[in-house]
């Protein structure tokens, strides 16, 4: 029987799948004459549903409600998530045409995937089921198989794709064993239902959720299973490099606070700890050596996984406020940053030039501009203020001391600072060098720049008034 009032509360959901039916319709029904104008036409029209999208998740900020047969959930924390999620769309739609359009492969799928993909993400956040967090898992991951093989031409990209796939599909058997596991012994895989049942701590419950949680960590990025992270990043296009990196990353971060929320990490903090400190000791270190831009980032991002790491020591408000902010903060820093190396990078074909930290010397006196918005996001990747990203890693840490493991904090703390090392290197590069080579000298795209500039203004705000997101997250709990 179809439920008017679950299609009420689903709107987001709804604008999100119909958008991406609807660009793979405007991709068939126009000649191939007017590709160039269908292809504008899939690009505002996304802009436009995004929009929408945004809009109808703060209204749904102050709902409460379980629909679709007790499978969805709708209330602040997933409107919290969509908005964040559906933002980082957006950014990357924003700075993708002219992208697209330099590397000609500027196809409307594209579109569809991203919208897609987003769809699969939105259904990990709000999902009150094992089988819907699988279902979305699986649709967001397909995407990005496909956006990381985007540029077939290129042999990097295609390697890229294969990895991913390979060893993503691989990781699928560790969720679907965990979710075996908690149904047959509690019999459901419904949250409500599992919660319900109040289930004992049974090996084979434990065990269940064990293989979930090393599911959640293989897409997170963390350790030991972040093997695929360096090779993927680096060889995906450069915009959805951004996108998988953050907003990727904030769903899977998303689907864990939603999920452990309700059935908790507080008997393994110890397991939690480990995993932290060793994903923020391998990135930051690794990442000392890496001469490639993107492998840079890409090191840095499985850091910053081991930062959010830290706050799931305990899920309790607090922590859960602090990761929210944190991830906010971060889709902004990350994908900005990815939208200045788009726009930087260089025209040489595959040569092994490409996004080497060598094309950015001199890059401030060639581009100030785009030298001083790459600056502002190194120094919030660093934690830096008055950027959002210091206040996201101090609600994380003061989050592990007010448990009492103030060590878990020092270390973290202490490996934040290495990683300053590796972001002012790239900053010194920018002004405090000349030129290297041939250098771009002014923006690819006004799309492009208004989406850094988007991200510099959130970073700011935010880090001057963190109430901003603030006042929303506090009503979760």
């Amino acid at each position: 029987m179809i439920n008017f009032l679950d299609f009420a509360n689903s709107i987001p959901l709804l604008i999100i799948a119909g958008g991406g039916l609807m660009v793979m319709i405007l991709e068939t029904i126009f000649p191939r004459s007017f590709k160039d104008k269908t292809e504008t036409i899939i690009f505002y029209f996304s802009l436009a549903a995004l929009a929408a999208a945004t809009a109808f998740s703060f209204g749904d900020l102050a709902k409460n409600f379980i629909i679709y047969n007790k499978f969805i959930r709708v209330n602040t924390l997933t409107s919290v998530l969509n908005i964040a999620l559906i933002a980082g769309t957006f950014i990357t739609v924003l700075s993708s045409k002219k992208y697209l359009e330099s590397e000609k492969i500027n196809h409307g799928e594209y579109y569809s995937l991203l919208f897609f993909s987003l769809l699969g993400m939105m259904l990990m956040c709000q999902a009150n089921d094992l089988i819907v967090v699988f279902v979305g898992l699986e649709l967001m991951s397909i995407c990005f198989y496909v956006l990381a093989g985007f540029m077939r031409r290129r042999i990097e990209s295609n390697e890229s794709a294969i990895k991913y796939f390979l060893l993503g599909a691989f990781l699928t058997g560790f969720l679907l064993m965990g979710i075996a596991f908690i149904y047959g012994y509690t019999g459901s895989t419904n949250f409500t239902a599992i919660a319900a049942a109040h289930p004992q701590k049974d090996t084979f419950y434990l065990i269940g959720l064990t293989l979930v949680f090393i599911a959640f960590i293989f897409k997170t990025g963390a350790f030991p299973l972040q093997m695929w992270i360096p090779d993927v990043y680096q060889g995906a296009p450069t915009i959805v490099t951004g996108m998988m990196s953050s907003v990727g990353k904030t769903a899977a971060f998303g689907a864990m606070i939603s999920f452990f929320s309700i059935f908790g990490l507080n008997d393994i903090p110890m397991v939690v700890a480990l995993v932290a400190i060793l994903t923020m000791l391998y990135g930051n270190v690794v990442a000392l050596v890496q001469t490639n831009i993107k492998r840079l980032l890409a090191y840095s991002s499985i850091a910053h996984a081991g930062y959010v790491m830290v706050g799931f020591l305990s899920i309790n408000a607090f922590s859960i406020h602090a990761i929210l902010f944190y991830l906010v903060s971060y889709i902004l820093m990350q994908s900005g940053a990815f939208i200045i190396i788009s726009m930087v990078e260089s025209k040489t074909p595959d040569n092994g030039s490409r996004n080497s930290l060598e094309s950015y010397k001199g890059l401030g006196k060639t581009n100030p501009m785009l030298s001083l918005m790459m600056t502002i996001f190194l120094f919030s990747l660093a934690g830096i203020p008055p950027f959002a990203g210091f206040w996201g890693k101090y609600y994380i840490f003061l989050s592990a001391i007010q448990i009492n493991y103030i060590w878990v904090a020092i270390v973290g703390i202490l490996l934040s600072l290495v990683g300053v090392y590796y972001y002012i290197k790239i900053i010194l590069y920018m002004w405090f060098y000349e030129p290297a080579g041939e250098t771009v000298t002014q923006q690819r795209s006004d799309f492009s720049y208004t989406a850094a500039v988007i991200s510099v203004i959130g970073l700011f705000a935010f880090g001057v008034y963190p109430e901003l997101v603030l006042r929303y997250i506090r009503n979760i709990f």
